[in-house]
């Protein structure tokens, strides 16, 4: 019986050690009103995706993600994108824009994206803050 224990114990600490950090990104409305985020999806990148994995067997049938938008109120945060054991790549994202009322304040393409979201402190995640 000890033996079990000792290898659950040793599974535990195995698994709370060998861990990957998770890498987040967050959109933080610092700004007095509401703001609206609108995502459009890169379909020819998931599709793409979805292909390779269909032919491979990973993946029964096809999935299609829509456009979306998200409504941030004044000082609240809204988790964009996370990855595990790597750096936020936006995969699937064409182009976000963020509206505050009808005015847009931001527009930027994936590939902006990386420099835009800029590193929290103590790496707690990759944010992007409107003032």
């Amino acid at each position: 019986m000890n033996f079990v224990k000792n290898l659950i114990f040793l599974s535990l600490l195995l698994l709370l050690f060998s861990c990957d950090p998770t890498a987040a990104s967050f959109i933080i409305n610092n700004r007095k009103d509401e703001i609206t985020v609108k995502v459009k999806i890169d379909q020819v990148a998931i599709e793409k995706l979805n292909k390779e994995y269909i032919e491979k067997g990973f993946m029964v049938g096809e999935e299609t993600l829509d456009d979306y938008e998200v409504k941030i109120d004044s000082s609240e945060t809204y988790m964009f994108d996370m990855k595990k054991g790597i750096k936020p790549d936006y995969f699937g994202i064409k182009e976000i824009e963020i509206y505050s009322g009808d005015t847009l304040i931001l527009k930027c393409r994936k590939d902006q994206m990386q420099k835009l979201f800029t590193s929290g402190q103590n790496n707690e995640g990759y944010n992007l803050v409107i003032n």
